[in-house]
């Protein structure tokens, strides 16, 4: 269970998430972004220029000739130690029956004091256990159990953002081996 601290008194289960990562590779969209878990929302929503950004880097073609190649979608939650939540494709694209895709993604513009804000909706819900701790002011998110969710495959939904110093261990790593 990675666990998130409220961030602030609005009404929501709001927490503030590190950065929005594609592949486990921070983007620098969202730095310290506030968030609210709303399981009112059919979509992930956020600022029109957040968005704007994440639709010209995620790349979906509206026939659905790259599905099996776009990133995972991931929200680093837990601080500069914590952990990226990641979203396969199949989570973050609306398929239809006549075989066209488009992102789950809305723009939303929630003024001050309580934006700007991303709100993970239902595809993220979908994907997450959520644990909403009331004593404690903090939100918790473990993978979902659902059928042909393999231990393997929760924790590599909850992976390490990368960094440029980690990408250079990992390089150094291979050329000793």
């Amino acid at each position: 269970m990675v666990w998130a601290p409220v961030s602030r008194p609005s009404g929501y289960w709001q927490i503030e998430i590190g950065e929005i990562a594609i592949n486990d590779s921070p983007t620098n969209m969202c730095k310290g972004c506030q968030v609210a878990v709303d399981t009112g929302t059919s979509q992930l929503a956020g600022p029109t220029d957040v968005i704007n950004d994440l639709t010209k880097s995620l790349k979906v073609k509206s026939d659905c000739s790259n599905m099996d190649s776009l990133p995972k979608l991931g929200f680093t939650i837990g601080g500069s130690g914590g952990r990226v939540l990641n979203l396969d494709p199949v989570d973050y694209v609306d398929r239809s029956e006549q075989n066209t895709c488009e992102l789950s993604l809305m723009p939303l513009d929630v003024p001050p004091p309580n934006g700007p804000l991303f709100i993970l909706g239902d595809p993220f819900l979908r994907k997450y256990y959520t644990v909403y701790d009331r004593e404690h002011k903090r939100v918790g998110f473990s993978a979902a159990q659902h059928v042909g969710m393999t231990t393997a495959k929760a924790r590599a939904l909850l992976a390490t953002i990368k960094t440029e110093k980690s990408q250079n261990l990992r390089r150094v790593h291979v050329a000793e081996a």
